[in-house]
């Protein structure tokens, strides 16, 4: 085997370095003391869990989800629907920026995960996408990113606008670089901030798509299914949601999925971003761990209870 196909192969493996804290270089840019982490799971997370899925009528369908994890029950539970006429205008003079948005990972898993697909990338050194301004009161690091949809176009975003669905939405999801990984974010009350983008699907658009993502699909169709995206064909994050600049609605929340911890700032972009038809049959065709094809995938928005909605 040669050196280079030993470093691809090598690529997207479990590497951990010294554990630490993030830090503050001279220049004001944050970074992890690890070049990567291989803690993914959620402390209390999806893997702990019992069988839970996004069938009203099952045992342990949404409605049922608190027997899963209590927190599915709580008080500041996502996604919301956000009604623009309550959000409270913020005019903050520090912008939302992510700090490596054009940054490539040296390879990228993707992965079925039995109720969604995920693509997490492995970074180089100081190269992990950070995120900070806005509602953020510290710098937050990309771990992460999984989408939720619906049978047709007509409904499968999770958080909703005025009412209104969107075919797709995206989570950006970021950690509080006060914490080690994660894994251990997870559990803080400001360990997370996860971004949603949602989709408007293209018409006549079944036969080609602009979505680096999508082209990998095929590769995860089965549940537990993961490929390694190489190097060559990796993309960054602004390949995904292009470049900054929008305004966005911000609120406290939860993970949308059981352990449901109430530990995530929210941050919903106004920007749309563009899926095709194809992009759209590719996720459908995705089985769960059920067995069935993947064709919902979204929890209906909770109470909004005593939260206020900011926008940005």
């Amino acid at each position: 085997m040669s050196a280079l196909c030993l470093s691809l192969l090598l690529a997207c493996q479990p590497v951990v370095f010294a554990r630490g804290y993030a830090q503050e270089d001279a220049a004001g840019s944050w970074h992890p003391n690890e070049v990567s982490y291989d803690e993914t799971e959620v402390k209390g997370g999806r893997s702990n869990q019992q069988s839970w899925s996004y069938t009203l009528s099952d045992a342990l369908g949404p409605p049922n989800w608190p027997i899963v994890a209590p927190a599915c029950g709580g008080q500041f539970q996502s996604p919301i629907n956000i009604n623009t006429s309550r959000a409270i205008r913020v005019n903050r003079k520090v912008p939302l920026e992510i700090v490596g948005l054009r940054n490539r990972p040296t390879c990228i898993t993707a992965e079925n995960e039995g109720y969604s697909v995920k693509f997490t990338p492995k970074w180089g050194f100081r190269t992990r996408p950070m995120m900070r301004g806005g509602p953020l009161k510290t710098a937050y690091f990309f771990e992460q990113m999984h989408f939720h949809w619906g049978p047709n176009n007509s409904e499968g975003s999770e958080h909703r606008i005025n009412g209104e669905r969107f075919p797709l939405e995206v989570h950006l999801v970021f950690y509080n670089g006060l914490y080690q990984s994660l894994a251990e974010a997870a559990g803080e009350v400001d360990g997370l901030a996860v971004v949603g983008f949602f989709y408007d699907v293209v018409p006549g658009s079944s036969s080609f798509s602009f979505n680096s993502w999508s082209n990998f699909l095929p590769q995860v169709r089965q549940p537990g299914a993961k490929f390694e995206i190489s190097p060559t064909r990796s993309f960054s994050l602004q390949d995904v949601v292009g470049a900054m600049g929008w305004s966005y609605y911000s609120y406290d929340g939860s993970l949308t999925t059981p352990p449901c911890l109430e530990t995530v700032n929210w941050i919903v972009s106004n920007k749309r971003l563009s899926a095709t038809e194809l992009d759209m049959s590719r996720l459908r065709s995705l089985i769960t761990k059920q067995g069935k094809q993947m064709v919902l995938n979204y929890r209906s928005p909770q109470p909004q209870n005593t939260r206020r909605v900011f926008f940005y």
